[in-house]
């Protein structure tokens, strides 16, 4: 007898010390993160990928502008497929962070290929890209860097230059010196670089090689579509009735943006209303007792998600059509949940 009771203290020690590390949040992200395409396939799982979980909450990045506001409208789906691989509620949020990453190519490729295409020198007898060799990559620095240096900078030029190290206290005379060294070759280098192309872009300053005639660089120019794009989810959501033509001109954008903004605030709607309905059936099977009363209480929540889904989607309130669409919004649901419901039972 002693020794089936020890037998079964140590089950049960081995049962807590699996439990304990499950319950691991270091563990429990490595998880994630090693089988994170698995789990999130398609786009978003190629251009995100997990920073780091504390608290349940999952840190998501996200390394491309166009698949972002897909990402976030999806925001549920993911938090509820990470739980069912893991077989468990280990994810109770996910935050989502968006990296821009400027689309530069290396600068020194692009001024030897615009040397090339000015026929200042010969295409190949400066390779460009990954070059293994030392040498070719020194002597190909040197003809770009010596071009820098032959810039001639105006009298106006070095004296606005002068007068800002002159601002710097005597004491720190040498740190000034190197100052005027550097402010010299940045300067030389902008001169150089807008005589070969380069532009300045009128939001944030800085030099960009243009792609066709755009006054901003890449970087702004998504910072203020996303803007844009706010300002009209915004909108809508104050106003789901408004029409198209108001749209675009209170939020001074374009016609695509509204219909954009509509279908990512209806997804976003419809994922938010599959949620809750999965949510109301895991709370019916725990508490079958309570069923009534459970579903009476989630039935005039689903009327107001469904409300709100086709005040998105079409933007009318014609009784006619908030009926068909009513009507497909439940038949879709219905499928939806199903086949969720049964994945669920596969694992």
């Amino acid at each position: 007898m002693e020794e089936i009771k020890e037998l079964k203290s140590l089950a049960l020690e081995a049962i807590e010390k699996q439990s304990s590390l499950l319950k691991n949040e270091k563990y429990i992200f490595l998880k994630i993160k090693k089988s994170w395409k698995q789990i999130v396939n398609g786009p978003i799982g190629e251009k995100t990928y997990p920073k780091g979980l504390f608290n349940r909450n999952l840190i998501v990045v996200i390394s491309d502008n166009v698949i972002y506001h897909t990402t976030i409208m999806c925001k549920e789906v993911i938090k509820e497929k990470i739980n069912t691989f893991l077989n468990g509620e280990f994810v109770e949020n996910i935050e989502f962070m968006k990296i821009n990453y400027k689309v530069k190519r290396d600068l020194l490729d692009e001024l030897i290929e615009n040397e090339e295409n000015r026929g200042t020198i010969r295409i190949g007898e400066i390779p460009r890209g990954n070059v293994r060799k030392k040498e070719v990559n020194i002597e190909a620095e040197n003809k770009i860097t010596g071009r820098i240096e032959d810039i001639i900078l105006s009298p106006e030029e070095i004296k606005e230059i002068h007068e800002n190290i002159d601002k710097i206290d005597e004491k720190y005379g040498d740190i000034a010196r190197n100052l005027e060294k550097i402010a010299i070759k940045l300067k030389k280098k902008e001169k150089y670089l807008k005589s070969i192309g380069y532009i300045e872009c009128e939001n944030c300053k800085i030099l960009f090689l243009q792609e066709s005639n755009e006054k901003m660089c890449f970087e702004c120019r998504m910072n203020e579509k996303n803007q844009k794009f706010q300002k009209m989810t915004d909108l809508i959501r104050n106003k789901p009735y408004i029409s198209e033509k108001q749209a675009v001109r209170m939020t001074n954008t374009d016609k695509s943006t509204y219909y954009k903004a509509r279908d990512i605030l209806a997804q976003q709607t419809y994922n938010d209303m599959l949620y809750y309905c999965l949510e109301k059936n895991r709370e019916i099977s725990l508490n079958e007792d309570y069923e009534f009363e459970i579903r009476s209480e989630s039935r005039e929540d689903v009327e107001k998600f469904i409300k709100n889904y086709v005040d998105y989607k079409v933007g009318s309130d014609n009784e006619e059509v908030f009926k068909i669409e009513r009507k497909w919004a439940l038949r879709r649901l219905k499928k939806d949940m199903k086949f969720r419901l049964e994945n669920s039972r596969r694992y």
